[in-house]
């Protein structure tokens, strides 16, 4: 794994994620491009690096969010971890497997941040927020095989793609 790809990549999506997400924004839809993130190198690596790149990713998006520090970090070393632990039964390279494996996760990931929002602050309207976790997972779930083709151009010694995957 390149170590310094991986930041420049983290240090890319921190900013576009930050000053210009809304040149891609429809409506109330904002994809989450640190959960595409988590969900490439879960794909992509092994159990030590998964943790390491999904605890930095998070760390990035509490840092640069409102939110509570840490509180990402311990969903995407979370989820990473699930998505990891299922991916060898799955064939990688399907466009269709990474959209659904992708929206699954991110309704599970943005339904766990909801519920911690709720009783954190005491706050929840029910159907406005499940209607907008359904949007984001959706746009995030649509975005993910232009972003997985992108990030692998920067990761071309890993072998995300290939026909041993299935």
């Amino acid at each position: 794994m390149r170590w310094f790809t991986f930041f420049c990549i983290l240090i890319c999506i921190s900013a576009f994620q930050s000053t210009m997400i809304q040149w891609i924004t429809i409506g109330s839809a904002v994809p989450d491009l640190y959960f595409s993130l988590v969900v490439f190198y879960s794909f992509l690596t092994d159990i030590k690096r998964n943790t390491i790149t999904n605890w930095f990713t998070g760390l990035s998006k509490d840092l640069l969010s409102e939110g509570s520090l840490g509180i990402n970090s311990v969903f995407f070393v979370a989820i990473g971890l699930l998505i990891w632990s299922i991916r060898g039964i799955l064939y990688k390279g399907h466009l269709i497997t990474q959209v659904l494996i992708t929206f699954i996760f991110s309704v599970i990931y943005n339904i766990f941040y909801a519920a911690y929002v709720a009783v954190s602050f005491h706050s929840l309207n029910l159907l406005p927020t499940l209607w907008i976790i359904f949007i984001c997972s959706l746009y995030t779930a649509v975005i993910i095989p232009v972003l997985f083709w992108i990030l692998g151009k920067f990761q071309p010694n890993q072998r995300l793609f290939s026909v041993g995957d299935r």
